[in-house]
């Protein structure tokens, strides 16, 4: 029985699992490049440890790997964007201006949403306030998915016609 080190051997387990491995990464949320990249790392990963790893292991290692390798991604970009996020606060308790502006922008958000009719109100807040997501909203209020994406259109409307929300081009 030819080991995994064989390269006809890895070509196969490559051929087999490449596909199946990235789209696993992309459905966790990783983009199309970063899939890529995680999934030629696992494999590369698993070519340094052939000898350690029998074929029958292969699936579960590669897969294994990816998923470490996403949570170490996960957790450096949640330390960097923690270390931004405070010098983000840092400098605008130093800026005055920007907090009184911030201030204003936020009294007339609050009056804009207030203006909002209470079903478009009630879709944003629990969409862009508490996360849900619109098959929640559905559930929650006993509406269709449908009345929930209509209702969400009309207060980002609200918001455009009110320049507070920039429309994506």
């Amino acid at each position: 029985m030819k080991g995994i080190c064989d390269q006809k051997v890895f070509k196969e387990i490559y051929i087999q699992w490449h596909k199946p491995l990235q789209v696993f990464l992309q459905a966790r949320g990783l983009d199309k490049g970063n899939a890529a990249d995680k999934t030629q790392e696992s494999f590369l990963r698993l070519w340094k440890n052939c000898a350690s790893v029998a074929r029958d292991k292969a699936k579960s290692f590669l897969f294994t790997t990816a998923s470490r390798l996403q949570i170490d991604d996960f957790r450096k970009n949640k330390l960097s964007f923690k270390y931004k996020q405070s010098t983000m606060q840092a400098i605008e308790l130093e800026d005055g201006q920007y907090q009184l502006e911030m201030k204003e922008f936020k009294k007339s958000l609050e009056d804009i949403i207030g203006s909002m009719t209470e079903a478009s109100r009630e879709v944003f807040m629990m969409n862009r306030y508490q996360d849900m997501k619109y098959r929640e909203i559905a559930e929650a209020l006993d509406i269709s998915v449908k009345a929930v994406e209509k209702r969400m259109s009309k207060a980002l409307r609200h918001l455009i016609d009110n320049n507070i929300y920039k429309k994506k081009r």
